[in-house]
Order: C-alpha cells, then structure tokens, then sequence
C-alpha cells in the first residue's frame, strides 16, 4: 500500500494509537521519524500493514539507523531487541530506548533474562523485531543466524515475517553516527509469514526452522 506525505501523519498516529502511556509525545516522535526515515533517508512510500496479534520481525542488520527505518516502514509499533553494548554506552539515549520497550541483550545472542522478556511481550499480543545476526554489518551477511526468534516463536505461537534492509550506509564498525547522518535510499521487502509449531523447542525443530529463516531472509532482495 503506498502511503502519501498526508498518509505519513496518519501512520504517526496509527503508531501512536497502541500505546499506553504519553500518546501526544510518542505522536510527535513517530511523526518526526517518518520524516527523518522517508525525507533524509529516502525510504520507499510503502507502508506494510501488519497482522494483528503476536508477531516477530526479523531481518539483516546493517546500521544502528535500521531499528528506525523499520518502524517508518510498518503501520503498529513494535519492540527491538539491542545490543546491551550500546545501550550502555549511549545512556544519554537510555531514556528514550526504555520509553519504547527496547530489549537490551548480550552479544551474540539474547541472554534469559532477555528472552524472558521478549516472551513476555510477544504473549500480550506485541510485535517484536529482532536481528538474528547478532550484530550489525557482519562480515559475510546471513552466514550466520541465531536461533532466538524461532524460540520466541515456538512457546508465543507467533508466526515470523523476514525483512530484508537495503540502500542504507552500513556501520562501519569505527562510526556509530555515519549511517544516521549519511544520505541513502532505503529500501524495505517483506517476506512471507513462517508458522513454527507452537510447542516445547526441542534441539532438532530449532535447527530445522533457523535454517528455514535463514533461507527465506537470503531469498528476499
């Protein structure tokens, strides 16, 4: 569905509208990052309509600024799991990543008390977005992919949707700021929607769906 400037305030407030608390600031932001995502960003006009209910995002992971570009890019707001290495270290910002239900974990991988918390939230009906890479423009895209979402997935009954990041600068490893400040021409697909069984993750299910993830993220372009 193509969305005009018009439409943008619309979605800001569509954003908005599933919050529960401070819905006039939250207004304000979700406005300010369409415009940011869409104007300096150049990120395409489609806005994807999300399912209702319990859901997981996951996608390739190029910059800090992808989190964003996400959120301009759908029509209900979603949680992010971050890096607790930058929510630490930016922790003038620690305010505003508490105030939208950011999931802090540690490298490589979320940790209990992070996926305790992701559960917990995709239970209560929540979108969730995760980057199963687990870190930000690795080396060789997609070699490696974590099994967290698949087992979110399996004890919520929330089906995956894979996303695939393109035409935004990546993280340089060196530069947080770049892919922030830096012009680009953002690009958004969405995949087809994964079902794992509903059920306890046993070792060889996980595996089997992290491999089905993985292809259906290498398949998008």
């Amino acid at each position: 569905m193509k969305a005009s400037f018009n439409d943008e305030y619309i979605i800001g407030r569509q954003y908005c509208q599933g919050m529960d608390k401070y819905r006039g600031f939250k207004r304000l932001l979700a406005r300010l990052n369409s415009f940011y995502c869409r104007f300096w960003h150049r990120l395409t006009k489609d806005v994807y309509q999300l399912p209702e209910g319990p859901l997981i995002l996951v996608g390739n992971h190029r910059a800090g600024v992808d989190p964003l570009l996400v959120q301009a890019a759908i029509n209900r707001p979603v949680h992010f799991l971050m890096a607790r290495e930058f929510y630490q270290k930016l922790w003038y910002m620690r305010w505003g990543f508490d105030y939208f239900g950011a999931i802090p974990v540690n490298p490589g991988g979320a940790n209990r008390h992070a996926l305790n918390g992701a559960i917990e939230n995709v239970s209560r009906g929540k979108a969730l977005c995760l980057f199963p890479e687990g870190e930000a423009n690795p080396k060789v895209p997609l070699k490696r992919i974590l099994p967290g979402a698949v087992v979110i997935a399996m004890q919520t009954g929330a089906p995956i949707l894979p996303f695939r990041i393109t035409g935004a600068w990546p993280f340089d490893h060196e530069n947080l700021w770049h892919a922030f400040v830096r012009r680009g021409r953002a690009k958004i697909v969405f995949g087809e929607v994964l079902y794992p069984p509903r059920g306890k993750a046993d070792k060889h299910t996980i595996r089997q769906w992290t491999d089905e993830m993985k292809r259906a993220l290498s398949e998008l372009r």
